[in-house]
């Protein structure tokens, strides 16, 4: 504490701040070191993709899953222990994660941090390494790792020209009952930013143009979500106030091509706290900079958990049962983006929420690996020519892999 009194005296006459100086060393040295550390990843995941060619694919998927959990562990120590964000659980998620079980997770959609916090969640159910993404085309083009998450299991699909075919079968090779699966789904299909308010307008007008309405349970008696007394029931406009329309067609090609795969829906919603201004109005949820910056003290993330023979399986039935579950995700955002600033103060309290913390070995564990792997090519000439080897030609061959293929 004195050393960093002294430090910030030093810098006081220059107009630095002590804690603006560490939120940009942070920055710096994740985004450097998470991006960095793409070709020794690559290098790695090659050698195990060798020695698993002859095995059976869940074999591989196996030592891939670890891979891919030592790998997000490096990501959620700059993410998590170094930005000391505050995690907040709400709902189900204490017996949740305590089950070790295949899961169909779907979330609302507002930051490009959203996916972080399925790591955050999914760690602390000690299925890390089972996560898979339905994701968006465009994010092919990253390089290496554009065509490391297709290997992984995750799902590429196209806006605006949606292959259906093609996402079956990747739902097909997810099927074997020995790769465990959390497959994440954003039903939302873009983020709900404030910041662009022609896309919420859009959805907005999208629910009035088609009289879109849903029966719905309003408890008469309680706060709590969930609960099965004191219900009546309201027919209530789709015209949502915090999230988007939820798209169905994707959701429900999920489920029934994996219905009986998956033990339960999490239904997850995630509260960034400090996105409501003094005013009470609601702002942009923090991007990826401005919260590896440690610029969002404190997240809440509240799950429900649904078991598999509670969601339907027609496509109708789905969509009406889908709608239903937003505006009962509306329902509990207006807790935290209420123009109240007392019932925002006292929303953990009311709704009973759960700090939930890591031990800093889970993390800190893969920092030091990939910190000691990058050692050798840094320091010595072979590495520097392995390093750049396999960035070139390791992200030339994966679009040219991803290009043949034509996975979405």
């Amino acid at each position: 504490m004195a050393g960093s009194d002294v430090l910030e005296k030093m810098l006081k006459p220059l107009g630095v701040n002590l804690e603006t100086l560490r939120s940009y060393a942070l920055y710096a040295l994740g985004s450097v070191m998470m991006i960095g550390v793409a070709p020794e990843y690559l290098g790695v995941w090659l050698m195990w993709r060798g020695m698993s060619l002859a095995l059976p694919p869940w074999v591989y998927q196996w030592g891939d899953d670890k891979l891919y959990s030592l790998y997000q562990r490096l990501v959620l120590f700059f993410f998590e222990t170094c930005t000391r964000v505050e995690v907040v659980m709400y709902g189900d998620a204490d017996e949740a994660l305590k089950k070790k079980e295949s899961v169909l997770y779907l979330s609302n959609h507002q930051s490009t941090v959203d996916w972080l916090v399925a790591d955050m969640v999914s760690l602390r159910g000690r299925s890390l390494g089972h996560l898979r993404y339905v994701m968006k085309n465009t994010l092919q083009l990253l390089p290496l790792y554009g065509h490391y998450f297709y290997a992984h299991g995750c799902i590429y699909v196209k806006r605006g020209n949606f292959n259906q075919a093609k996402m079956i079968d990747a739902l097909d090779y997810l099927k074997h009952p020995k790769i465990p699966t959390w497959l994440i789904v954003f039903p939302e299909g873009t983020r709900y930013y404030p910041g662009t308010p022609k896309v919420i307008q859009s959805s907005e007008q999208y629910a009035r143009d088609h009289s879109l309405q849903v029966t719905c349970r309003r408890n008469t008696d309680t706060a709590e979500l969930g609960e099965t007394s004191g219900k009546s029931a309201v027919t209530q406009s789709l015209v949502l106030k915090h999230h988007l329309v939820p798209k169905v067609k994707g959701t429900w090609l999920v489920t029934k091509h994996l219905h009986d795969k998956f033990d339960a829906v999490y239904d997850v919603s995630v509260f960034y706290e400090g996105t409501v201004d003094q005013a009470g109005v609601r702002g942009n949820a923090p991007q990826l900079a401005e919260f590896l910056m440690g610029r969002c003290k404190r997240i809440h993330i509240h799950i429900r958990r649904i078991p598999m023979n509670e969601v339907p399986r027609e496509e109708a039935t789905l969509r009406t049962w889908l709608h239903t579950l937003y505006v009962e995700k509306d329902k509990l955002a207006e807790n935290f983006f209420t123009m109240d600033a007392k019932q925002r103060a006292t929303v953990q309290k009311r709704l009973g929420g759960r700090v939930s913390q890591l031990g800093l070995w889970s993390t800190l564990s893969s920092f030091l690996f990939f910190t000691t792997i990058s050692v050798p090519f840094l320091c010595t000439k072979l590495g520097h020519q392995l390093y750049f080897h396999l960035l070139l030609y390791g992200t030339m061959g994966s679009y040219a892999w991803l290009a043949l293929r034509s996975v979405c």
